[in-house]
Order: structure tokens, then C-alpha cells, then sequence
């Protein structure tokens, strides 16, 4: 369903100079994302039942209660109808170090807070997690504007810490989140520590990880792709090394790295291919609207 983008109230929701520090510099679409969680009957949220179809009333196996009570006396109709339910929907956010890098951070930020928006106008539940190896920050308001001001203005704090691992990070939510029954659990992050976990045994690892959660798995994979303009001295900073250093990019050099990071990239999704996970890959912020969509319609078609 496509939600009626109101200029005014679009902005007492969305702090433009906020999400422009962030670097978020494309309007986030106001419309709303219903995914398919694969534990409901029904890919929407609301309250109550729906309507799902009328048979013939069979004596001895239907409750006669349930009879129509406008069908006909020579032919009994029985409507069937299931309940509606609200999605439990988390979003863990990579918070650490290597996301610091400038396209990978401005994707993130507009990834997590494209996935709030549209998600909360969808009527599910949210709870955002920002991780790092130290401590988890947990966000889960009452209203979207809360959670989108407090998410903006934490985004906007630019603190990393060490990172942490996105099996270790799935790990340690799932121990701390025993007993809620999560629909969908979105992992946004670069991944690339993920390499210690693709080894001999690393689908298994990952399976035994993935069999403790109730919801289903989807990887939002953060890259980027620098674009040949920017050439001559840039300072890079390691926030994890706490080093910065100053390297002289030329075309063919931004080439190499555009290269080397698509490299990685196709290893991380053939990897959660081979887990049979959903997945997104997103490079730039035009990406995450398309790709969101793009995920909800597989997932709709599937269980259709």
C-alpha cells in the first residue's frame, strides 16, 4: 500500500539538516515495506481476522456454529478466515569501526532508517540494535518520530567502537533475546570479518547460530563503489587503529579497490546463498529503496 507523502508532516517526522550531517542527502521514500516474516498467515499487519474463503459445510468435521448463516438450506457454506498479525521486526545495526569509511556509513545510515520508516508506517513492531564488541544500544519508542529522531541524532554522533563479528553479533542477540518470538531479524553491516566464518565449518556454525533464532535471517550487506572523479591526496582515518595516514588515489588505483571490494562482496553472498538466506547487497543510497522492494516482492511471490 502507498502511503501519501505529506510535506508537513513528512518534515516534523524527518529533520533535513540532520539527515544531510549524516550524509544522507536522498529523501527517504515515505512509503510502506510489508515483508512476508514466513511464520504468519497473513503478510500484513492489522488486528482481527480476514476473510479467506467459503467450502461447502461438512457434517461431523465443522462446528456448526460456523455455518453461513446466509447460505442456502440445500447447500451449507462454511466461511474460513484467518487472523491478522503485527510483525516483530529487528533491525542490528553494525556500529563498528570499518563502517566509519565515508560511502559505507552514509548507506548505512539511510539503509536503517529507510528500513524504520517504511516498516513502521507497515504497522510492525521495531526494535533497532546498534552493536559493537563492547555493548548493544537498544531503540524500541512508542511512535515512529521518537524513533527516528533518537536513531538520526545517534547516527549523527559518529562513535564507533571495535568491531564485532556478524555470527558473533547474531550470537549474543540470540542470547539475550530468549523467549521473544521475532518474525524478521535484519543484520545491516559491511561484513568484513566474515571471513573467519567461511571456512570448513562455517556454514554449520552459522546454521546452529541461525536454528536458535525464531525469525528469519536477512543480511543487508553494506559496500560501495568510489567513483574515478575522486583522484589526489585523501587522509584516511582508522577509527578501530585509531591511525589516520594520507594515500594519493589515481584512477586506475580507485579501480583496484572498486574491484577488490566487488570481489569480496560476490564471496559474502555466495556465502549466505549457500545458507539459502534472503539477502540485500547495497553500494549507494539510491540502492536501498529498490532493493527493499525488490525483497519484498520475492518474498511475497514465494509464498504466494
Amino acid at each position: 500500500m502507498r502511503i501519501k507523502e505529506d510535506k508537513s508532516s513528512a518534515d516534523t517526522i524527518l529533520d533535513k539538516r540532520r539527515l544531510q550531517a549524516l550524509g544522507v542527502l536522498l529523501p527517504i521514500k515515505l512509503m510502506s515495506l510489508t515483508f512476508l516474516p514466513g511464520r504468519h498467515p497473513l503478510g500484513r499487519a492489522g488486528e482481527g481476522m480476514r476473510f479467506l474463503r467459503s467450502r461447502p459445510y461438512e457434517p461431523g468435521e465443522d462446528n456448526p456454529r460456523n455455518i453461513d448463516k446466509f447460505s442456502p438450506p440445500d447447500q451449507l457454506w462454511v466461511n474460513e478466515f484467518e487472523a491478522e498479525v503485527r510483525a516483530q521486526i529487528v533491525l542490528l545495526c553494525d556500529m563498528s569501526g570499518s563502517m566509519a569509511f565515508t560511502p559505507k556509513d552514509n548507506v548505512r545510515n539511510l539503509s536503517l532508517l529507510q528500513l524504520t520508516y517504511s516498516l513502521w508506517r507497515a504497522s510492525d513492531s521495531i526494535r533497532t540494535v546498534l552493536y559493537t564488541q563492547d555493548e548493544g544500544e537498544f531503540y524500541s519508542e512508542r511512535n515512529l518520530k521518537t524513533q527516528m529522531e533518537k536513531l538520526s541524532k545517534r547516527l549523527g554522533e559518529h562513535s564507533w567502537g571495535e568491531g564485532l563479528g556478524p555470527l558473533d553479533a547474531l550470537r549474543k542477540y540470540s542470547l539475550r533475546s530468549r523467549g521473544n518470538s521475532d518474525d524478521l531479524i535484519f543484520l545491516v553491516s559491511d561484513f568484513v570479518r566474515i571471513s573467519d566464518s567461511m571456512g570448513h565449518h562455517g556454514p554449520q556454525l552459522w546454521r546452529s547460530v541461525l536454528r536458535r533464532i525464531s525469525g528469519d535471517f536477512v543480511p543487508v550487506i553494506i559496500s560501495f563503489n568510489l567513483s574515478t572523479d575522486i583522484v589526489g591526496s585523501v587522509k584516511l582515518w582508522d577509527p578501530e587503529r585509531q591511525k589516520q595516514r594520507l594515500t594519493y588515489l589515481t584512477p586506475s588505483r580507485i579501480e583496484k579497490i572498486n574491484e577488490r571490494e566487488m570481489q569480496r562482496v560476490l564471496k559474502v553472498e555466495s556465502f549466505f546463498r549457500s545458507l539459502g538466506l534472503d539477502y540485500l547487497i547495497i553500494r549507494n543510497e539510491r540502492d536501498v529503496y529498490p532493493q527493499l522492494a525488490k525483497l519484498k516482492g520475492l518474498r511475497r511471490r514465494r509464498k504466494s
